[in-house]
């Protein structure tokens, strides 16, 4: 699919896979018994570990196929000597499958977004204890009046606003930076507030708000909660698709060899607490997505949980009601589609 840049919409899906093949260490607890809410192939969509039939071949495969068994399309990790590493790659046959919960979002315009309150959730067992993994709402990154507006004062800022300056921030994207960049190209939002607006308008909030959850597991010597999220580990190519040769070159020129990443944020609900977690650093996954051979190439497993206070989360039976761009380039998500 052909990326408009003008249409800003923004980068890397998140989270990724675990091998069904994938033996667990020892100290881990995986995730049992899990369960999704919302309609298969519609809410949420499952994607299968499939081993390439090319034994020389560095990469392995997700495919999509909703009738695959979450237990173990959940199972593995992407672990370097017992950490997530994201300077590293995952094992070979160690991570596999995902799966994507509001798998919907990118249909709802940014007013739809703001009057949508399903929830797309992921339950299962951690030894004896529950948890619950779930996609965002419109409430969720603007809080309960729904405060759409950019703020960079860093007092009581949404979940919105905290996450977008931190992305900014992780890419040195500056309002001097926004401004240089405007100069070559006008097109370009000539501030970070102008930038979010147009990230905001676009969409950009709600195709954050699907995680792809590749496994869940507890490191039963540190207590320690590993989420795998996957989605791209580069996003460059992807995002920068719609750019003139001399505008390639300049990308070069500021950018670099830097690869473009970010997961979807996942909101999670374990031992009676609740909190956004996200991240933009990637290991190489060494899988590919079968349909469009693009995605799932990155294996997200976020350690940094958002500062925003959390309403008591809803059982999960309920059914609830960059910006990373170089010289201000919007970044564009290339979703998976049935």
């Amino acid at each position: 699919m052909k990326i408009n840049i003008q249409k800003l919409l923004v980068g890397a899906s998140v989270a990724v896979g675990v091998s069904a093949i994938a033996t667990n260490p020892a100290s881990a607890a995986s995730l049992t018994n899990p369960k999704v809410t919302g309609e298969k192939g519609v809410d949420y969509f499952i994607y299968e570990y499939v081993p390439n039939p090319d034994p020389t071949a560095t990469a392995d495969f997700t495919k999509l196929n909703n009738d695959a068994d979450l237990e173990t399309v959940l199972q593995g990790s992407c672990s370097v000597g017992g950490a997530f590493i994201p300077s590293n790659s995952c094992k070979k046959g160690e991570p596999g499958g995902n799966v994507e919960l509001f798998a919907n979002s990118e249909r709802l315009s940014f007013d739809e977004f703001l009057n949508y309150t399903t929830v797309t959730s992921l339950t299962g067992d951690l030894g004896d204890k529950s948890i619950t993994l779930s996609s965002l709402t419109a409430t969720d990154w603007f809080g309960e009046t729904l405060d759409t507006s950019y703020n960079d004062n860093g007092d009581n800022l949404n979940l919105a606003n905290e996450w977008f300056e931190a992305a900014l921030t992780s890419y040195g994207i500056t309002n001097g930076l926004l401004e240089m960049a405007n100069m070559f190209m006008p097109t370009i939002p000539n501030s970070k507030e102008s930038l979010f607006n147009e990230f905001r308008d676009n969409g950009g909030f709600q195709r954050f708000s699907d995680p792809n959850i590749a496994y869940v597991e507890m490191d039963d010597m540190t207590g320690s909660l590993e989420v795998g999220l996957a989605g791209h580990y580069d996003a460059v190519d992807l995002i920068f698709d719609d750019l003139t040769d001399q505008q390639k070159g300049m990308l070069s020129m500021v950018w670099g060899d830097r690869p473009v990443q970010a997961a979807e944020l996942v909101k999670i609900t374990y031992e009676g607490e609740t909190t956004y977690h996200y991240s933009f650093s990637a290991a190489k996954s060494g899988l590919l997505e079968q349909g469009d051979m693009m995605s799932h190439t990155g294996l997200y497993d976020p350690e940094l949980t958002s500062n925003v206070e959390v309403e008591k989360a809803p059982e999960p039976s309920f059914i609830l009601g960059s910006l990373l761009a170089a010289g201000g380039m919007f970044a564009a998500k290339r979703k998976q589609k049935k």
